[in-house]
């Protein structure tokens, strides 16, 4: 025996509209003698009634007729649990995602994730916004983005749940003959004695290190983008001391570099959420892209 699930509809609804063919139509978006058919066509398939009449009106179930309810309410159950399955998954997939972070990180951490991530759930709008550290920290505290990708420095984050991503390590770039670049053992007072074109944000500060070692530092000019400092340092204007990942040998040549991680603390990087925003499926989704993405890179 075989049974459509229109049948299976149309008898589970006229159940449910007091055994009123004619609301049971409506109901289903259909005529009355559709379901009169639906319903005949079922009873000559399953061999007995399943409702009980008098005259053409149906009054009823009939013994077999309960028991059949029983399995074609849990047939209707199970179909709508599997429409709805479908549609939160589309609601999820159509879902925003905004993110704020840094001009530095959007290019040189966050690139290869947003790649694999708008790959992985194309239906989602993910929206960049690039603003330095603190703007960035203020405006997810006003609830403009949903989380913030940032370094952390000097500014409070307590009221973020704050995830720990990775650690930058720094790099002296220069031109090669800055002597700098002959092999020599570098300290504080050997690059503090070369012009320097030196990084500052409100949340992390060169100057600091120079400060905490009492060493005073030979500024040429400040700014908070890695990309001016590499293209004044070409120009042979000093050097400059910048996050590892944001300098490539072949393409900003001819510069050179060394690392100074022994020297400079690390950029540390972390991801902000408020703690209403913290369960999101795609911002957990995102972060672990992220993760592997920090794993897999040297």
């Amino acid at each position: 025996m075989r049974y459509s699930l229109i049948q299976i509809q149309s008898i589970v609804e006229v159940a449910r509209c007091g055994f009123h063919v004619s609301k049971a139509a409506r109901r289903l978006n259909t005529s009355q003698s559709v379901v009169s058919k639906h319903l005949k066509s079922f009873e000559d398939v399953f061999g007995r009634q399943v409702f009980r009449r008098a005259g053409k009106r149906l009054i009823g179930l009939t013994p077999e007729g309960e028991k059949i309810m029983e399995y074609a309410e849990r047939i209707i159950r199970d179909h709508d649990s599997i429409g709805k399955i479908g549609a939160e998954a589309d609601s999820t997939q159509r879902e925003s995602l905004s993110l704020v972070t840094t001009p530095t990180l959007a290019r040189y951490l966050l690139a290869a994730t947003v790649k694999k991530f708008t790959q992985m759930h194309p239906l989602v709008h993910l929206h960049i916004q690039v603003e330095e550290t603190d703007k960035a920290i203020e405006g997810l505290r006003h609830g403009l983005y949903d989380f913030a990708i940032v370094p952390i420095g000097k500014l409070p984050v307590a009221d973020f749940i704050v995830t720990p991503l990775t650690d930058w390590h720094r790099s002296l770039i220069g031109l090669p003959e800055c002597p700098l670049f002959d092999g020599r053992a570098l300290t504080l007072q050997s690059i503090s004695a070369e012009p320097i074109i030196a990084f500052k944000t409100p949340t992390i500060s060169l100057h600091d290190t120079f400060e905490n070692g009492g060493v005073q530092i030979n500024t040429t000019l400040t700014t908070s983008n890695p990309e001016v400092m590499k293209a004044y340092a070409k120009l042979g204007l000093g050097v400059a001391v910048v996050a590892s990942p944001t300098f490539d040998k072949a393409q900003d040549a001819p510069l050179i570099a060394r690392d100074v991680s022994h020297i400079f603390p690390p950029v540390r990087i972390a991801a902000l959420q408020t703690p209403a925003a913290y369960q999101s499926v795609m911002q957990s989704k995102f972060l672990d892209y992220l993760k592997l993405s920090v794993q897999r890179t040297p």
